[in-house]
């Protein structure tokens, strides 16, 4: 009997202590189930971000193949997003997007349309070595060119992931 009278509580206070142990360890597991789905989120607002610069890009590259004809007449500064040689709009200012040419597709779940803009870099022929680089390309058979640089913006399903993308693009005169 006397054993029985020394052990008053203890139980109880041993059941508690695990309890409170369970407790913390659920609510850690909770938080970092919650940060990886975050991370998740965010993977894919930019992935999204960026097939829709992509797209975009591949957009203005086939703009330029398809509709410049005249170098004069769509790069005199008055035709949207097509900017002359040497302009150097600042990309991440938002009047330069606001001046710019609008994907003809759909992105599902973009919060913004994807834009480019086309920048004229000039002629490139046989003499000039722009395309041979620290001794890598080859310009012989080429012909003149005329290259440009397609910027592309694309945004994500939230307004805050934005990608930017940029290719030189050359056709034949």
């Amino acid at each position: 009997m006397k054993n029985r009278h020394a052990q008053r509580g203890s139980a109880l206070i041993v059941a508690l202590l695990i309890l409170i142990v369970m407790t913390v360890l659920g609510i850690t597991a909770m938080g970092s189930s919650t940060m990886q789905e975050k991370m998740a989120g965010n993977n894919r607002d930019l992935a999204l971000a960026f097939q829709a610069a992509e797209a975009a890009l591949r957009d203005g590259e086939r703009f330029y193949e398809d509709n410049v004809v005249a170098l004069g007449a769509a790069f005199n500064g008055k035709e949207p997003g097509l900017f002359p040689e040497g302009a150097n709009p600042p990309i991440f200012n938002a009047a330069t997007w606001a001046n710019s040419r609008v994907f003809n597709g759909a992105i599902e779940g973009a919060a913004e349309a994807p834009r480019y803009i086309i920048e004229l870099i000039g002629n490139i022929s046989e003499q000039n070595d722009d395309l041979n680089v620290q001794g890598f390309g080859e310009a012989a058979g080429i012909g003149n060119l005329t290259a440009v640089r397609v910027t592309a913006r694309g945004v994500g399903g939230s307004a805050n992931t934005v990608v930017f993308l940029q290719s030189n693009y050359a056709k034949r005169n």
